[in-house]
């Protein structure tokens, strides 16, 4: 059973993990544009992504910070659910994408590029499902305040 949480507090850690995640993802996203690391080096950042995301979904899914919310805006439920049956797919394009860049023998411009494409792509759908995190969770606390004025 989760703990309670106070809202400012839950939501708060979120979003600096949020941050950290987004931190991540730059730091793919120039190794992909500068080219000075090594297949193996982007591999392993690769990896370091979908080793983060694991841990930050199961956060979120055991962590209380959609339960907390929920009691305070259980109209919200539906999209929360939404959102936790991403994590899984959202987990495993990680995971497959850091496991076949460490598979790869050499790099030429043309896998740069469709590793670059790829990524960006993927970084862009995960961006797109933290912000709806991030718009859920500030939706259910500001009805939770508002509702105590």
């Amino acid at each position: 059973m989760a703990s309670h949480t106070p809202p400012h507090q839950a939501l708060e850690t979120l979003l600096v993990e949020h941050r950290q995640l987004k931190g991540l993802l730059e730091k793919i996203d120039r190794a992909l544009e500068q080219r000075r690391d090594t297949i193996d080096q982007v591999g392993d950042l690769l990896g370091q992504l979908g080793d983060r995301l694991i841990k930050h979904f199961a956060l979120e899914e055991e962590g209380g910070y959609f339960a907390d919310a929920l009691l305070h805006a259980p109209q919200l439920v539906s999209k929360a659910n939404a959102l936790l049956a991403q994590h899984p797919r959202i987990c495993t394009q990680a995971v497959t994408m850091a496991r076949e860049i460490r598979c790869q023998q050499a790099a030429d411009e043309d896998w740069w590029q469709q590793t670059a494409i790829r990524f960006r792509a993927f970084r862009e759908e995960l961006l797109r499902h933290e912000r709806h995190e991030n718009g859920l969770l500030q939706e259910a606390y500001t009805q939770d305040l508002g509702a105590h004025d």
